[in-house]
């Protein structure tokens, strides 16, 4: 397991949306989006429990950038983002206590 500084990731979402906010298509900051955030899953190796304690704290991390008066394409990047990591921790969740139902 190695350790991940979540706040590497948020930083890279922030570019991202930044590049969106800029002018970059929506679809291929998306694609880029989903790519750092696989990266940052296959960097945190298979434990469910270490999952859904990064995927918890990069959401907090895209919450202290969450406001009203931000642009509109800034907000869709970083909702997907959001969206996304809900996801990842969800199925994490998961399946970490489909497995501790299953051992017992």
């Amino acid at each position: 397991m190695n350790d991940v500084s979540t706040h590497f990731f948020a930083i890279g979402i922030r570019k991202l949306a930044a590049e969106h906010q800029a002018g970059k298509p929506c679809s291929d900051t998306k694609r880029e989006v989903d790519q750092l955030i696989q990266s940052m899953r296959d960097i945190m190796g298979p434990d469910k429990a270490y999952q859904v304690q990064k995927w918890s704290q990069l959401l907090e991390d895209l919450n202290l950038y969450n406001n009203s008066r931000v642009d509109p394409r800034w907000e869709t990047i970083i909702t997907h983002a959001r969206n996304r990591i809900k996801t990842r921790k969800r199925t994490a969740m998961f399946y970490k206590n489909r497995f501790r139902k299953e051992t017992q």
